[in-house]
Parts: C-alpha cells; sequence; structure tokens
C-alpha cells in the first residue's frame, strides 16, 4: 500500500469519527426540544383538567343558585296560599308549585350529574398532575444528560481536530486539498476495491484502473465515483 494511502487512511478514519460526532451534537437540539414537547403536552393537559374542573363548579354553582331561587319562590307561593280566600287562585298557586318543585327537582338530578362529573374530573386532574410531576423530573434528568454529552462530545470533537490537524500537516497540500473536495462532496475518501468493484460507489472499474491501484506506483481514483482507490489483498 502507498504510504500517502496509509496516511490518508489514518486521516479519514478521524474524518469518520468527526463526522459522527457532529451529527450527534447536531441531533442534540431537536432531543432537547422533544423533551421540552412532552412536559409542555402534559402541562396543557393538566391546565384543561383544571379549566373542566372549574367550568364543572361553575355550572353546579349556577344550579344551586336557580335552585334556590325557585325554592324561595315556593315559599313565596305557600305564603300567598295561606293568605287567599279564593278557591280558584289557591288552586293556581298550588298549580305553581307543583311547578316549581317539578323545577327543583330536574335541577336537582343536573346538580347531582354535574357533581358526580365532577368528582371524575378532579381524579383526571390528580392523575394529570401526577403525570406531570414524573415528567418534569423525568426531562429535568433528560436536559441534564443531554447537557453532559453535549459537553463532552464538544470536548472529544476538539481532541479529534487536533489530531486531525497534526494528521494533514504531514499530507502533501495538493493531495490534501483534493481529498477535501471529496470529503466534502462524498463523506468517504477512499474505497477498497473488492475484485474490479469499488467499494464506494459499488460499481465496477476498468481493468486499467484495477492494475495501476494493484501497481502501487500513483494514487488511483474510481472513473465512477471519483474516490481514491486501493487493494488491500489480492490474490497472484
Amino acid at each position: 500500500m502507498l504510504p500517502e494511502i496509509e496516511q490518508l487512511l489514518i486521516l479519514q478514519d478521524k474524518d469518520q469519527h468527526l463526522r459522527r460526532l457532529r451529527a450527534e451534537i447536531q441531533k442534540m437540539p431537536a432531543d432537547a426540544e422533544n423533551a421540552k414537547g412532552r412536559l409542555a403536552s402534559i402541562t396543557a393537559a393538566v391546565a384543561s383538567a383544571k379549566e373542566e374542573v372549574t367550568q364543572n363548579e361553575i355550572a353546579i354553582r349556577s344550579l344551586e343558585l336557580q335552585i334556590q331561587t325557585r325554592r324561595d319562590t315556593i315559599v313565596r307561593l305557600k305564603t300567598q296560599q295561606f293568605e287567599t280566600r279564593k278557591n280558584d287562585e289557591f288552586a293556581a298557586l298550588a298549580h305553581e308549585v307543583k311547578r316549581y318543585e317539578g323545577d327543583v327537582s330536574k335541577l336537582e338530578d343536573s346538580e347531582m350529574e354535574l357533581m358526580e362529573k365532577g368528582e371524575i374530573l378532579k381524579a383526571g386532574l390528580k392523575e394529570a398532575q401526577a403525570r406531570l410531576a414524573t415528567t418534569e423530573a423525568d426531562v429535568k434528568e433528560e436536559l441534564g444528560k443531554i447537557k453532559e454529552r453535549y459537553l463532552n462530545v464538544k470536548a472529544r470533537i476538539k481532541e479529534f481536530e487536533t489530531i486531525r490537524a497534526g494528521l494533514a500537516a504531514k499530507v502533501d497540500e495538493d493531495l490534501l486539498a483534493g481529498y477535501d473536495r471529496i470529503l466534502a462532496g462524498k463523506g468517504e475518501v477512499i474505497a477498497e476495491l473488492n475484485g474490479h468493484v469499488c467499494a464506494g460507489c459499488h460499481m465496477r472499474v476498468t481493468a486499467a484502473t484495477f492494475n495501476d491501484a494493484r501497481a502501487e506506483r500513483v494514487i488511483t481514483h474510481c472513473p465512477n465515483c471519483g474516490r481514491i482507490v486501493y487493494i488491500a489483498h489480492w490474490d497472484d
């Protein structure tokens, strides 16, 4: 194997590590946003559950007011009954009393339904608040781990960049420039030839390319993808 290719293979190994580390660090903001999104979702659910409980309680108080108003009316009507001396007026008042008592009965049934609903809503709110507490703790821990991982990866990137710079300084400038161009476009610069097939693009190379790579006299490029190709082993 040409010494230049050995140098570039070592350099490529560091570049691939750097690429993976940079991809990992680029993904971290999305991971953090996903965690915050989960917290926002359960927070909204708690707020919604609280609002439902509040609106149900308002509805109950409204019914209680309506019930009390009708009971007061019933008391007033019964008082008028005792005061009247006319049978037709007494009967009319009795009819009104019965109607208002019917209204009270219906309103009390509705109130009971709302009270039962309120118990269910309060239980749902309690459950949502418990989930929120758990989610807050989980998200806090997850964000802490993301931050810790971010700092570790940043440190590793800096370390690999330093190593990479030292390796690159030993490579011929023109060769390095060509390497960097391929790296920017394809991510992988050097590919092994498996028989007459480039491992980078999986295309068959010409016999001339294969022979040049096998001769190990010059840097050989795949005519299909432009990557530098080499032969690690071959059978004579």
